[in-house]
């Protein structure tokens, strides 16, 4: 499991425990389907990829931008375990092609539960950043970290790769878009029925709790 930096972004070096992954992180949150309450980003979406598309919320309503500024791609990626070491600041330019490749990647989705074909252009895009050099291992002081050349460029091939496995595998059916917030996620659960981005502290729960109350409403009504 990753942990967060000791100081600055100037130490931003993510150490590991031996044998884990550059998506540490996602596998102890968007993979369960719990979030980090200590994170101002939600990692519930069951995929990388998707967790990225749904760092910009709200999309059923007017829509709510977690990644504003580069600090903000910054500290996402730090929470997705997927900075590396990045003593380099966030440039704008990088700013702009993460949110150009998260939105290629939220209009496949929506390709995916709307049964209809890709765009070409979306799909070269997703391509062309999964053909980046990824982040890769090193053992420094009996700690694994991730390190790349083009830390944020690294970080963007991961997502890419995680969405074109997930196109092009049978999980790909079971990607859905909860009716309320508009959140993308792909379902994990074992019969495969979820509907809402989260049971127990989303949407889906404030549907139980409208449900419930017209229910004893209807029961007074009767009585």
């Amino acid at each position: 499991m990753s942990t967060r930096p000791s100081s600055s972004r100037d130490a931003s070096s993510y150490t590991r425990q031996p044998g884990a992954t550059c998506l540490g992180n996602f596998l102890d949150t968007c993979y369960t389907g719990y979030m980090t309450s200590a994170s101002k980003f939600e990692f519930i979406a069951g995929s990388p990829a998707l967790c990225f598309v749904d760092s910009h919320g709200s999309r059923g309503g007017g829509g709510k931008e977690r990644i504003e500024t580069p600090q903000d791609l910054f500290d996402w990626l730090g929470s997705a375990g997927l900075a590396g070491e990045c003593p380099q600041p966030v440039t704008q330019a990088e700013l702009g092609q993460a949110r150009n490749l998260r939105e290629a990647i939220y209009r496949c989705s929506l390709c995916v539960i709307r049964g209809q074909d890709f765009a070409a252009g979306d799909v070269a895009m997703i391509n062309r950043a999964a053909l980046c050099p990824p982040l890769r291992p090193q053992l420094k002081h009996n700690a694994l970290v991730h390190v790349a050349g083009r830390p944020v460029e690294a970080a963007l091939s991961v997502l890419a790769a995680d969405a074109l496995g997930l196109f092009a595998s049978p999980l790909r059916g079971r990607i859905r878009q909860c009716p309320q917030c508009a959140m993308i996620f792909v379902d994990r659960s074992r019969p495969g029925r979820r509907r809402w981005c989260s049971s127990a502290q989303g949407c889906g729960n404030r549907d139980k709790v409208r449900n419930s109350r017209k229910r004893r409403a209807g029961e007074e009504g009767r009585a």
